[in-house]
């Protein structure tokens, strides 16, 4: 597997460091090979991104002109599957990133024992097979990545699946088929009769904390009975997310 990283910081003694960490890591301890690009701020990043073009991204969060956080809402819109490590100075922005879908942090400047164990975790999570869930439409079947399903929701006898780039399949199934499917899967969250969403999709609250909001913008209403319980275990899936600081 090559892996293409992409290491985003404004402060050339920083990024230098970083690369020759990640560097020295992949050959010294995988059988990867990688490409490193770096970039000087979040624009520049930004203005050659596409989808899949990097599979874990470095991102400083404090930047002149673009900041970390900002780039990283864009590279969200565009990429949902990228590896984003945020890199910063002050522990009080790893809250703030939440929404962002972050895979780790790293307070700078870190040693390479700290380094090491991210792109180790990360290499680990890029090798691991992506579960698929076969899904009937009329008489044919089609294999769909786990992770590419954005929301599931019952329509009178048949099920609509809402992919992550905006489509929908009306398949003919039952939903609880769906929901024993995924029911091993912590990303999906039954959030409303008869609606299932992928937490890893979910753009924000609405400001009523009555609706989830999507990446595609696709709004999905909150039960009200039993909605603590629904915001509750969203907001344990977001801190599990976060699984620590590393200083």
């Amino acid at each position: 597997m090559k892996l293409n990283i992409a290491v985003v910081d404004d402060t050339r003694l920083d990024s230098e460091r970083l690369q020759r960490g990640i560097s020295k890591w992949f050959m010294n301890s995988s059988n990867h090979s990688r490409n490193i690009t770096c970039f000087a701020d979040g624009e520049s990043l930004l203005r050659v991104f596409e989808p899949e073009k990097f599979q874990i991204v470095f991102m400083d969060i404090i930047m002149q002109n673009c900041s970390g956080i900002d780039a990283a809402r864009e590279l969200r819109l565009r990429d949902n599957k990228a590896l984003l490590i945020f890199t910063t100075a002050s522990r009080e922005y790893a809250f703030e990133a939440f929404p962002l879908h972050p895979f780790d942090y790293l307070i700078k400047p870190c040693s390479p024992d700290k380094l090491g164990r991210v792109l180790s975790e990360a290499v680990s999570y890029l090798e691991t097979p992506e579960p698929v869930i076969d899904v009937r439409v009329s008489r044919s079947t089609y294999t769909l990545r786990v992770r590419d399903i954005s929301a599931v929701m019952s329509r009178d006898h048949l099920v609509e699946v809402v992919l992550s780039d905006g489509r929908c399949i009306l398949c003919s199934m039952l939903f609880r088929e769906f929901e024993e499917a995924l029911s091993g899967d912590k990303r999906f969250l039954l959030c409303n009769r008869g609606v299932l969403i992928n937490m890893e999709c979910v753009a924000s609250l609405s400001r009523d904390k009555e609706s989830f909001i999507m990446n595609d913008s696709l709004t999905v209403p909150i039960r009200v009975r039993g909605r603590a319980k629904v915001l509750a275990d969203f907001t344990q899936y977001q801190f599990s997310r976060v699984r620590r600081v590393r200083t």
